[in-house]
């Protein structure tokens, strides 16, 4: 692609995001900007998405965009976001005046092959590895066009990172996993609408018209949960997001996919919550998913994502070797992959 493309979609990121963001490209390139960095690991592939981007390179009926789409879908189908990176955040509280998270670049941003051939037995992967397999499997769709490119788009301190596309016709973000949100990785799996795609510019809706089609006849919410907000929540705010928990259970969502769907609900009921972590005994390495807890009409509430239920506890009996309250004042070696 030219150039010239790349510093339009870095003034539109500008324009129109909040925060500081930086382009990543793979190492082939001699742009040198301050806003641009080249990775460190070579952008790949993984084999079920490898078959599938060859299967849709054969087929004439889809456009480009949709191609794009169903490359997207495939991911949030096939894979869930690896919660336990957000494990090893640290709290950076030197200045109080802007406290920031750090992340641990061994845990799928500065990889060897040794985590990439442990990454193969499982599906669980993080934003980095995400963006590195989408934005390639885009650019083999593309193929040689000197118009279009996906590449990354990263925050300045490293927590997160997306899929950038641009060109003549369109500049994108695809998100499929942001942390902050219910992400399309769990939406999907439930029949749900695209939220995560993000149109800076198109101005022929070539983008928009592809997602529109993907989103046709698809609900925004769960019905039984748009059931349960109209009738329980203001009544029994309890019994609601038991309902809710009911019906999320339906779906096979993994834990951090259970966690943040009810998290979502809870913080827009408007109650505060507090997370925890938990060690999951029954994964076949060391690992820790996020929990929370809140205090409702003098009670305290657990929601615990391994067991995916809701239940009244003491803190103080909690068993201190499986949660943890706050692994990010901590420092932590390595493990896993």
């Amino acid at each position: 692609m030219e150039d010239r493309y790349i510093y339009k979609f870095y003034d539109e990121v500008c324009q129109n995001l909040d925060g500081t963001y930086k382009i990543i490209l793979e190492p082939k390139r001699k742009l040198k900007e301050n806003w641009i960095e080249y990775d460190k690991v070579k952008w790949e592939i993984e084999g079920g998405i490898k078959e599938f981007v060859n299967t849709l390179l054969k087929i004439k009926s889809l456009n480009l965009e949709e191609k794009i789409i169903k490359v997207y879908e495939f991911i949030c189908m096939n894979y869930i976001y690896d919660a336990n990176v957000l494990y090893f955040f640290k709290r950076d509280e030197s200045n109080q005046t802007n406290i920031k998270y750090i992340t641990a670049d061994w845990y799928g941003r500065v990889v060897g092959q040794d985590w990439i051939e442990k990454r193969k037995n499982h599906n669980r992967r993080i934003c980095y590895e995400f963006s590195r397999f989408y934005a390639k499997a885009i650019n083999i769709l593309i193929s040689e066009s000197s118009e279009l490119e996906a590449f990354m788009l990263g925050d300045i301190e490293n927590t997160h990172y997306v899929v950038a596309l641009t060109g003549k016709n369109y500049s994108i973000i695809l998100d499929l996993d942001d942390f902050n949100n219910v992400k399309d990785l769990t939406r999907l799996k439930m029949g749900l609408t695209i939220k995560g795609i993000h149109i800076l510019r198109d101005e022929n809706e070539l983008f928009k018209k592809a997602v529109d089609k993907f989103n046709k006849d698809r609900l925004v919410e769960l019905k039984e949960i748009e059931e349960a907000k109209r009738h329980l929540r203001d009544k029994d705010f309890i019994i609601y997001i038991n309902e809710s928990i009911k019906a999320i259970n339906k779906y096979n969502i993994d834990s951090q996919g259970f966690f943040e769907y009810i998290r979502f609900l809870i913080e827009e009921s408007g109650v505060e919550i507090v997370k925890i972590w938990k060690e999951d005994n029954n994964a076949s390495e060391k690992r820790y998913e996020r929990c929370l807890y809140f205090e409702f009409n003098n009670k305290t509430y657990l929601l615990d994502s391994i067991n995916k239920d809701l239940s009244i506890i003491n803190l103080d009996d909690l068993d201190k070797n499986l949660f943890i309250f706050n692994s990010s004042e901590n420092q932590y070696k390595y493990y896993g992959g």
